[in-house]
């Protein structure tokens, strides 16, 4: 199958946003990778933010898509009562999993990119994310009912980072265990990452919090070096 120019653009630019930064990466360097002419990157897509957002944005709603289609799945095979945790959770994270091995290489520099995005432009993420998010939110409000919103944020914040960390393609993990675990195995982590993130909603959803205080006052009079600074 013949690739389009636009294409061929917005493969080259998420290989080197991945690879370098927004800031290290120049319109010339991506159309030099891409084959293509500099003025049909400015024809196809105008500057380069833009052609970052068209980069994130390919590859957002069918993610989006992807998870709400899973949860209305489950919604439905539930008959319209609350769900499980662990359904909410898979809805959320398998799709993830399913784009990284089923959806080419480009799946790996987009995860990435979106790591390096919760510095960059935060505004990019919440455009294109938030809407998702809160209908997740709605589902975990009537599957934890005891829950605070306090809890229903956090978990969720947390759910969202964990998960960006074990697809973000830097595998210390496999340096620490000695390749006994790695993120090149994205089955092997997810299956370990949705067991954790369920029992910690699962912690949130009465309300558990750990206290502090013993640990914080043992610190402090083992006179830290630098306390006090």
């Amino acid at each position: 199958m013949q690739i389009s120019t636009s294409e061929k653009i917005l493969n080259a630019a998420e290989q080197l946003f991945a690879q370098r930064s927004y800031d290290a990466v120049s319109i010339r360097q991506i159309t030099q990778t891409a084959g293509v002419k500099l003025a049909l990157a400015h024809y196809h897509f105008g500057t380069k933010e833009a052609l970052f957002e068209a980069v994130i944005k390919r590859r957002i709603g069918l993610l989006s898509d992807c998870r709400l289609q899973l949860l209305d799945y489950f919604r439905h095979k539930n008959n319209g009562a609350p769900l499980s945790i662990k359904h909410i959770v898979h809805s959320f994270v398998v799709p993830y999993l399913f784009w990284h091995l089923n959806g080419g290489s480009g799946w790996r520099s987009y995860a990435r990119m979106v790591s390096s995005l919760l510095g960059y432009n935060l505004e990019l993420l919440k455009d294109q994310f938030d809407s998702a998010a809160v209908l997740f939110q709605q589902e975990m409000r009537r599957s934890m009912p005891d829950a605070d919103e306090a809890s229903i944020q956090w978990g969720f914040d947390f759910m969202v980072g964990v998960m960006c960390n074990t697809f973000s393609e830097v595998d210390r993990i496999g340096e620490l265990s000695g390749m006994l675990c790695s993120i090149e195995n994205k089955e092997q982590a997810c299956e370990y990452l949705l067991s954790f993130i369920v029992a910690g909603l699962k912690n949130l959803a009465q309300n558990n919090k750990e206290d502090l205080a013993d640990s914080l006052s043992i610190l402090k009079s083992l006179n830290m070096p630098g306390h006090g600074l």
